[in-house]
């Protein structure tokens, strides 16, 4: 019996084998338990009249038990995976635990972006499960795209190999499995014995949710699912650093004064803003100094579109076609990503860097007045500063600015209103700009625009509102496949709301089975799809990069053309259970939008393939001449 004591204290053994030798001894059953339960508080260093904590529980039962256990301390109400042999014991806990809810999807990488989808429209964690490795190579494109957009998604994936069998290259079995993922996640772990699962899988929640946000991954061998364990399951709240910093009072104190002193400052919002629910603050502090606002590319829309102030997107400060001459860009929550050598911010402009973000600073912009902080506490305190400062003269300054930045607002939304007098407006197939011009009339006044689009027109006449006007979520951050599942996953967190989803014809294949969660869930989205029957950027980017080349002198491009034969989007939906339509026409487009509005209403999600002409001056005249000799242009409706 010392022996098994000593076994016991040492956690060699479980729980249940401890009663289970002690028995065997002869002891009987009531005795066994006795002794576990006065020598049990031993194991854990406490003491026999001790009881955790609040927020802190000892769990007994399987290591999947414990994964689900621990889940459900960590606040995730869905998990969104395939169906992995070595979970067997993760789903049989599900079962008596109905707060927790299994999403099956029929594949990886469209059900991580469900996942994604749905962490960005409600701000609550969750979590994606693939089938070993396997599974982890499908899901890795979405764990790129959570990596790029800063979006908190916890994976996990066993693995194949039994940690008795572990190194013999046995089946679906990738040594160091865990390090695949290390340049696109913040964090990624094996779990070393079956008890560590739980503080594994909360530990990745910490990393993903503490700010910056992004994805984690963790991993353990398969047969630590059946294992027996007695661990600790711990609330959130008790591991959540809660990282709400405010910014260096000096460095308010110099930004404030360098914001009152400036001629023509710019404003430039980004996602930590609309992160942070920070917007209104935007709002005051652009009004204020009388800022005009604009966003470099982000996932969310952060400030509103129609608002006097607002002047558009930005590539760089010195091409905006209004403000010119800006002498000081304040930047707040944005990631400012470069695509080009060009800086967004030159040299010769005073620089106000205010976000969560620190590593990021700096690396490309040179920064006059850092501003590490929570967006939202830092512009409350930028706000107070810039107040303290404010005279009748620099109020009556930034008036003038409102004003100056209203008039131009006004004459860019004249220009806009000329795009409905291109020569080609009526036409069929029909211009991608029309296309959105129709969704932005038929779109509800709070709907929620999901996009995987590249170059599909006038999208800022939505006029995107977060303060309670049509949100925008843009879906990806270069790999293909994620529109269907994140408008899922969105539609999921928002049910109340319109959400339609915009997606090109090459994006929707990457990833059309989330449809399928949509009509088994009773997901009422609308996909459109802009079905031009090609690789539209990098056809695209043939013309703007060898506009003297052979593809364009033939105008055979290997590289692109998805035609011949069509794939028939409205036939992949149903294939999945969702109806839908291919329309060539404005006119057949409108009606198809009103039968999905009434399709939706009915809690059914509908599709719209929509024929669209490629953007490019080689088939002006004839938008559907295939770049294959010989090859002929089909399409049919459903």
């Amino acid at each position: 019996m010392r022996e098994l004591v000593a076994q016991y204290l040492s956690k060699s053994i479980s729980r249940r084998t401890f009663v289970s030798k002690l028995a065997g001894t002869g002891i009987s059953l009531a005795a066994a338990q006795s002794i576990v339960e006065s020598v049990t508080p031993l194991v854990y260093g406490q003491g026999a009249n001790q009881i955790p904590p609040e927020g802190v529980k000892i769990f007994q039962g399987t290591g999947a038990e414990a994964f689900a256990e621990q889940l459900i301390a960590s606040g995730v109400e869905y998990v969104f995976g395939n169906s992995g042999s070595q979970d067997v014991y993760f789903y049989e806990a599900l079962v008596d635990r109905p707060q927790l809810k299994y999403i099956l999807t029929p594949h990886e990488g469209p059900g991580a972006a469900m996942a994604a989808g749905y962490i960005k429209a409600s701000g609550k964690p969750a979590m994606v499960m693939q089938v070993a490795v396997v599974g982890l190579v499908n899901a890795m494109g979405q764990m790129y795209n959570s990596f790029k957009s800063q979006t908190p998604l916890v994976f996990y994936t066993y693995r194949a190999d039994r940690s008795t069998t572990a190194g013999r290259d046995g089946f679906e079995e990738v040594a160091y499995q865990e390090e695949m993922v290390a340049p696109i996640t913040k964090w990624r772990w094996l779990a070393r014995r079956p008890d560590m699962i739980p503080e594994t899988v909360r530990r990745a929640f910490k990393v993903a949710w503490t700010p910056p946000y992004g994805p984690t991954y963790a991993t353990w061998h398969g047969d630590y699912n059946r294992a027996e364990v007695r661990a600790e399951v711990i609330v959130h709240d008790k591991v959540d650093p809660n990282m709400r910093v405010r910014p260096n009072p000096r460095e308010v104190e110099r930004a404030a004064q360098m914001l009152v002193e400036a001629e023509q400052p710019l404003l430039n919002v980004g996602d930590e803003i609309y992160k942070a629910k920070a917007v209104d603050k935007a709002v005051k502090l652009a009004e204020l100094l009388g800022m005009p606002v604009a966003q470099t590319s982000q996932i969310f829309s952060s400030f509103p579109e129609n608002h006097p102030l607002w002047v558009g997107r930005l590539r760089s400060v010195g091409r905006l076609d209004f403000p010119k001459n800006v002498d000081v860009a304040i930047n707040v929550g944005n990631k400012l990503q470069h695509g080009s050598p060009s800086l967004i911010v030159g040299r010769d402009i005073k620089f106000i860097d205010m976000r969560i973000d620190s590593n990021s600073m700096g690396n490309v912009i040179t920064t006059d007045v850092p501003l590490v902080s929570d967006v939202a506490y830092g512009m409350d305190d930028l706000i107070t500063a810039v107040e303290s400062l404010m005279t009748p003269k620099l109020r009556a300054k930034a008036k003038q600015r409102i004003e100056q930045t209203r008039a131009f607002g006004e004459k860019a939304r004249e220009l806009s209103a000329l795009v409905t007098k291109n020569p080609y407006w009526d036409q069929s197939p029909m211009l991608a700009g029309r296309v959105t011009y129709e969704l932005t009339q038929f779109a509800d006044e709070n709907a929620i625009i999901v996009d995987e689009t590249e170059s599909a027109g006038p999208k800022h006449l939505f006029g995107f509102n977060p303060l309670g006007g049509r949100e925008y979520i843009r879906s990806h951050a270069g790999h293909l496949g994620s529109g269907v599942g994140t408008a899922a996953g969105v539609k999921l967190a928002r049910p109340n709301q319109q959400v339609i989803c915009m997606t090109g014809d090459g994006g929707f294949i990457f990833g059309p089975t989330a449809l399928w969660n949509m009509a088994r869930l009773e997901l009422p989205v609308i996909v459109v799809v802009y079905n031009n029957h090609a690789y539209n950027g990098p056809h695209n980017r043939a013309f703007s990069n060898l506009p003297n080349g052979r593809m364009v002198e033939t105008g055979h491009f290997v590289h692109d053309y998805l035609g011949n034969p069509d794939m028939d989007m409205a036939y992949i939906a149903k294939g999945f259970g969702v109806d839908g339509e291919v329309v060539e026409s404005p006119d057949q487009l409108k009606e198809a939008l009103a039968r999905a509005r009434k399709s939706t209403r009915d809690g059914k999600p509908y599709l719209i393939d929509a024929q669209v002409a490629r953007p490019s001056t080689l088939w002006a005249d004839n938008p559907w001449t295939p770049p294959i000799s010989g090859a002929k242009m089909r399409t049919r409706k459903v």
